[in-house]
């Protein structure tokens, strides 16, 4: 039978007790390949999205594809936040309740999210590749109406570079390995400008800016993009 990028996350599950970053991080496949990413990187640039939303102590955050929390778990090292998230893999929703107790997590897919309660910033983390188009625009909507202040959509493939990021997944992996990480399963590539023509005329202001992971080998393949909501219609 022809796996689903659904039937790859729900095999994932934490077998023991969580401690730390790399263990989310590895969790939420980050552990081979082109897009392996060591905890110190990790921690680097989400401390940089941070600074790029603006984030204040005190407010709250929201991922849609939490994963196992790495991202947010990461946030509340340097930030003390309401955090909550969905994502549709069960076992890596019960690893980011085990490490992040007082949050809000939830078994959902990302089109059924809820739109209430809002959050002061939205995010998706490596997430939107697994979108169909059709589905992606939902999930892009939603975000922008939970959101109070911010949306950040972040480790898209940028469909300006698909041919050379193809081959340089293919080239960091094995034969054995690619295959049984990529078999029967596809990538969706955005073009930078679909986003900006979704965000005219809502209320946030949205730019986009290329990846930002130290020593990640998928960088210069990957981009992302952040809103903020303005007082008015933003055409930019």
């Amino acid at each position: 039978m022809r796996q689903t990028w659904y039937d790859v996350w729900n095999r994932r599950f934490a077998e023991g007790p969580l401690r730390d970053l790399a263990q989310l991080i590895i969790l939420d496949g980050f552990d081979i390949g082109a897009g392996k990413i060591e905890a110190e990187d990790w921690q680097s640039y989400v401390d940089t999205i941070a600074s790029m939303l603006g984030l204040r102590q005190g407010q709250s955050v929201f991922e849609i594809g939490c994963g196992s929390g790495a991202f947010l778990f990461a946030l509340r090292k340097k930030y003390d936040l309401e955090v909550g998230g969905i994502d549709y893999a069960k076992g890596l929703i019960a690893a980011a309740r085990q490490v992040m107790p007082g949050g809000i997590f939830r078994v959902c897919e990302a089109g059924e999210c809820p739109l209430e309660p809002q959050y002061d910033y939205v995010i998706a983390n490596s997430l939107f590749h697994y979108l169909s188009y059709q589905h992606a625009e939902l999930v892009f909507s939603l975000m922008l109406r939970k959101a109070r202040i911010g949306v950040a959509v972040l480790d898209i493939p940028d469909l300006a570079t698909q041919k050379e990021s193809e081959v340089k997944r293919r080239d960091v992996l094995t034969e054995a390995e690619y295959s049984r990480k990529y078999e029967g399963l596809k990538h969706t590539y955005f073009d930078r400008d679909w986003f900006m023509q979704r965000a005219k005329g809502t209320s946030f202001c949205c730019v986009t800016f290329d990846a930002c992971v130290p020593n990640c080998i998928q960088n210069c393949f990957r981009f992302g993009v952040r809103l903020l909501k303005s007082d008015g219609p933003c055409e930019s």
